[in-house]
């Protein structure tokens, strides 16, 4: 009996939609989904970011679309190319950490808007495609901050509430149509997302830290974890953390 750890399928003949895919964990989502067979559209605002995914992985492999997922115009267009999309990987998101009192409603305004409502407009849009082809993996990013509530990261963990209640509700309401929903929540990664939070005191709490964060390829596994799942298993929530970040 081959052990349950061996997984032997793949991702060839499928086509992944990877939203901020041009840095950090979408970046890193690209490259792993197209190791495992898929072909890839990626998403994100930086087009030289984008070309350098071309040269790095190819044409016949990434189909790249920049552009701004909080415009709706955008969006229409990116749906309308992304018609075989049987994976969305729904991954942009934006992060300033502050003491709550120093956010302005700017940053607030920010956050929500890309990490929730431009999650929503995407996710959405792509979601009524694969209910009307019956099958279709949904996967949303969220984070740790979606349980937890913890000083610095207000706006922010009240996004990835908002987000982790999405997910959920787009897997009650979509199983019957053939579809999964799986959420991946990883807690402190090692990207950029975080060089807007120059609070002193943010920097003083990471310097505290006692852990080294993940890395966006751990994260990335951890999407071809859920994705490469069989068809009667769904990975509706995985949680990763630094090995040393566990809360008590």
């Amino acid at each position: 009996m081959k052990s349950l750890l061996v997984i032997s399928r793949d991702l060839s003949g499928k086509t992944a939609l990877v939203t901020g895919a041009s840095a950090g964990i979408g970046k890193a989502t690209v490259a792993a989904l197209i190791e495992h067979g898929a072909k890839i559209i990626a998403t994100g605002r930086r087009q030289e970011a984008l070309d350098a995914l071309l040269r790095e992985h190819g044409a016949h492999r990434v189909k790249a679309i920049a552009g701004d997922l909080n415009d709706g115009n955008f969006v229409a267009r990116l749906v309308a190319e992304a018609t075989e999309v049987e994976i969305l990987v729904s991954n942009a998101g934006v992060l300033k950490y502050a003491p709550i009192l120093d956010l302005t409603y700017e940053d607030m305004e920010n956050m929500i808007g890309t990490n929730v409502l431009a999650s929503f407009r995407v996710t959405h849009e792509i979601a009524k495609v694969m209910v009307k082809r019956g099958r279709g993996h949904i996967v949303v990013m969220t984070s740790t901050a979606a349980r937890e509530v913890y000083p610095l990261g207000s706006i922010y963990c009240a996004t990835k509430h908002a987000l982790s209640a999405f997910a959920r509700a787009l897997r009650v309401e979509l199983q019957s149509k053939g579809l999964k929903v799986s959420e991946i929540a990883p807690g402190m990664v090692d990207t950029d997302i975080r060089n807007d939070s120059d609070h002193p005191a943010v920097i003083a709490a990471v310097n505290a830290r006692k852990f080294e964060p993940l890395t966006p390829e751990e994260v990335a596994e951890a999407v071809v974890y859920a994705v490469l799942s069989s068809e009667n298993s769904a990975h509706d929530l995985i949680e990763l953390r630094p090995r040393g970040a566990a809360a008590g």
